[in-house]
């Protein structure tokens, strides 16, 4: 896991969105995560070649991870999600609060994540006849890194856990 500054000095990005919800708010509705997540996905696709692929894409990818973070999250905790689109690259980042038991297996997965090798991880948990033992859907996001070559980074701050993540996806391959 990447534990660098999330900040970024790059050039001003070619559009930006940013949300912030109360995690409650998903949790009471799930299938608020799937309206989000196309709401999201059709903001952004517009700009692609392939806009029904592209759209198909970061809506399944923003729903898995939008399921992901709020199982994760103390239902009091804001969710803020961001979305900015720099030269070659799509940017997410969610930052979300964590409930004291989910901090150690959830920065385990982003370590195992972000220095293993992501083909036997995705093929394991796709192949898997039981779903891990975790309080959250790690799919997502082994998918994006797998499928996409995106790139998964995170810190974690404050006295109650807080996290920040930001996955990097080429827009190459959201255009292919």
């Amino acid at each position: 896991m990447d534990t660098a500054t999330l900040t970024s000095t790059a050039a001003p990005p070619l559009f930006a969105i940013e949300l912030s919800l109360p995690a409650h708010d998903l949790q009471e509705q799930w299938r608020r995560c799937n309206m989000l997540a196309n709401y999201i996905a059709e903001y952004v696709a517009y700009q692609f070649p392939e806009r029904e692929w592209a759209e198909n894409l970061i809506s399944t990818v923003t729903n898995e991870f939008l399921e992901a973070i709020a199982s994760l999250s103390p239902a009091e905790a804001a969710i803020t999600l961001s979305y900015a689109q720099r030269s070659g690259d799509l940017q997410i980042e969610i930052e979300h609060g964590l409930r004291a038991s989910a901090v150690q297996p959830y920065t385990a997965f982003l370590a195992q994540l972000a220095g293993s090798d992501t083909d036997e991880l995705y093929f394991g948990l796709l192949t898997a006849a039981e779903r891990p033992a975790l309080d959250f859907n790690p799919f997502g996001l082994v998918m994006l890194v797998h499928d996409f070559k995106a790139s998964v980074t995170a810190r974690l701050a404050g006295a109650h856990p807080r996290i920040q993540i930001r996955v990097i996806v080429p827009t190459s391959e959201i255009a292919s």
